[in-house]
């Protein structure tokens, strides 16, 4: 049940945080705002995820390798994982990933994750 109510809970916090994000709701200034979470999410992928999954997000790292670390681009991948997981996991850690709710806030979570979602291919 705590897996229901923590996956709810970071799902309404995504969706408040691009429209928040964003100023308004109009879909122009929603892209906008997603585009803005984005960029800020790039300086927080690239000093915290880069390590492992590499600065283009495919994981061809010698900790990527070591730790089996997936390749964020793959579409496959991306639409397995949905966003509310992917923050859950770079917040508890997962696997041999480790948990970064004591190094990030939550928006640089959130907006780590929105940068992962323009890597795919």
């Amino acid at each position: 049940m705590n897996r229901v109510k923590a996956f709810v809970f970071w799902t309404v916090v995504v969706v408040f945080a691009v429209f928040a994000a964003s100023g308004v709701s109009s879909l122009a200034d929603t892209r906008k705002g997603k585009s803005r979470a984005a960029e800020s999410g790039r300086s927080v992928y690239t000093a915290n995820c880069a390590r492992c999954h590499g600065a283009d997000g495919q994981s061809h790292t010698s900790m990527g390798e070591m730790t089996q670390a997936p390749n964020l681009t793959d579409a496959g991948w991306q639409g397995r994982h949905g966003t509310a997981h992917m923050i859950a996991s770079v917040t508890n850690g997962r696997g041999e990933m480790p948990a970064f709710k004591q190094k990030l806030s939550k928006s640089e979570i959130a907006a780590a994750v929105a940068y992962v979602r323009t890597l795919r291919h």
